[in-house]
């Protein structure tokens, strides 16, 4: 009788073990990075024009995601004439390979070359756009003024802002919300 009940328990272990089947939503693939450099060194340039340099103190090269993770980068931004029109300094930054969009995180700082600065905590570079943008809290002077707001689509030298919501400072220009 309990050589019955154990091989009847068996029996169920093994059924149910056998219709086990780990979620697969729950593995999660992590992505070693390729390639690692230090003193990491690139240039963006369209038609033979220099876009943007970007300089950062480490690289993770990611091939399959097509993105490289940069540690501690510094990007100067140039105008047709190859003169320096935006200074960015963060934390992070990732570049996607396939289109040369730059993301910033962590304490961003941007400044131009007439002193305008803009702080935020993430910010993206649009390649194709020329554009900058973030839906981050963004803090901007000037010798204009300072301006406070959610959100932010410009260009890289700050000339042309557009403050997506709740705008508030104090500033010599016309200041309309992008709503």
């Amino acid at each position: 009788m309990m050589r019955k009940s154990l091989t009847v328990i068996a029996f169920v272990f093994l059924a149910i073990v056998s219709c086990y089947q780990p979620d697969q939503t729950q593995t999660q693939v992590v992505e070693l990075p390729d390639q690692i450099v230090d003193n990491f060194q690139m240039e963006e340039t369209q038609s033979g024009k220099q876009l943007y340099a970007l300089n950062g103190n480490r690289a993770f090269y990611y091939n399959k995601s097509a993105r490289i993770v940069v540690m501690d980068p510094e990007i100067e931004f140039y105008n047709p004439d190859k003169v320096v029109v935006a200074h960015v300094v963060c934390d992070s930054g990732v570049v996607l390979k396939n289109t040369g969009d730059l993301y910033a995180y962590g304490k961003v700082v941007v400044l131009t070359e007439d002193s305008t600065e803009l702080r935020t905590d993430s910010l993206v570079w649009f390649n194709r756009r020329a554009q900058i943008e973030t839906d981050a809290p963004v803090h901007i002077t000037s010798t204009e003024g300072t301006i406070d707001g959610k959100g932010l689509i410009s260009d890289a030298n700050l000339d042309k802002i557009v403050i997506k919501e709740e705008v508030s400072g104090t500033t010599k220009f016309s200041v309309e919300s992008g709503e």
